[in-house]
């Protein structure tokens, strides 16, 4: 097996490390085969991104910002909400370059891992409008201000960008592009079981969302929440923007002088990425 070595000492390719992407690869490549774009399976081999060989990340990284102009930003732990969204304004993709273990194999800890980021999200960037709503949305972060409306924007990034669907050009089956369709055995299983009524189109997905959720359900449970459908990325961009409009009105809707609960990075970081990589301990940048 070749295996590249790792752009940083506390994350060696170990054989196992290698052992644990193949058969990572190899069971989404195995289910995905029915339910991914052929976009999807092209970008993966343009970024040579294969089953026996553990990504160099400074490469990647290189490649990226070359395709696409976008910045990858590869951490050894998930950073903040904030940071992540400021980072998607600037179009920029913070990446954990840890990759789960054996015993982590079916639900890592702690959020995302490497093969979740590379396999998952970092493909799509290829996609332009699919980057283009990715940015809106980290830019429809500052206008969440309130806990209603940050509660909103998550919800609608988990319906979309986690578990969100694409109905393909030529008609026929719906294409996933959720990031944890892609990556989780798990969610993919309970996206292909789900019946076609709980397929739902994207234009509605605000209003959707704007209800209450059930007491039972949590942001990582698997159903029976709806599939929402996009019709393409622009209708992807669209949904962005409906969600800013309603932020915009919630925002003019809540009470005079409530503090932000964080503070934004700036808009413009300068030299690309490094001024968010000395402001984050753990964060870089492959250049």
């Amino acid at each position: 097996m070749s295996l590249h070595v790792l752009a940083r000492p506390h994350h060696p390719a170990t054989p196992a490390a290698g052992m644990v992407w193949k058969m990572l690869f190899d069971r989404q490549q195995a289910l995905l085969h029915r339910w991914a774009s052929p976009a999807f399976g092209r970008a993966l081999a343009e970024l040579g991104l294969r089953r026996d060989t553990l990504p160099n990340l400074t490469q990647l990284g290189q490649l990226v910002r070359q395709r696409t102009g976008w910045t990858l930003l590869f951490t050894g732990t998930a950073v903040s909400e904030t940071t992540y969204y400021a980072a998607l304004r600037r179009r920029e993709l913070p990446v954990v370059s840890r990759l789960r273990s054996f015993s982590e194999f079916d639900q890592p800890p702690g959020g995302p891992d490497l093969f979740t980021d590379l396999f998952g999200r970092v493909p799509l960037l290829l996609e332009p409008g699919y980057a283009a709503a990715l940015q809106a949305l980290g830019a429809a972060w500052e206008l969440a201000n309130t806990p209603a409306a940050t509660t909103l924007l998550r919800r609608f990034a988990r319906a979309t960008f986690e578990r969100g669907l694409l109905a393909p050009a030529t008609g026929g089956r719906v294409q996933f592009y959720g990031v944890h369709l892609l990556t989780s055995a798990r969610h993919l299983h309970a996206a292909a079981a789900a019946e076609v009524t709980a397929h739902q189109p994207l234009a509605g997905v605000v209003q959707s969302l704007r209800q209450p959720l059930p007491a039972e359900a949590g942001f990582t449970a698997v159903g029976p929440e709806p599939y929402f459908v996009a019709e393409s990325w622009t209708d992807l961009t669209a949904a962005v923007q409906q969600l800013r409009q309603e932020l915009v009105k919630m925002q003019r809707q809540a009470p005079v002088g409530r503090t932000l609960p964080f503070a934004l990075l700036p808009a413009e970081a300068g030299e690309s990425g490094r001024a968010l990589t000395a402001r984050i301990p753990g964060l870089w940048q492959a250049v």
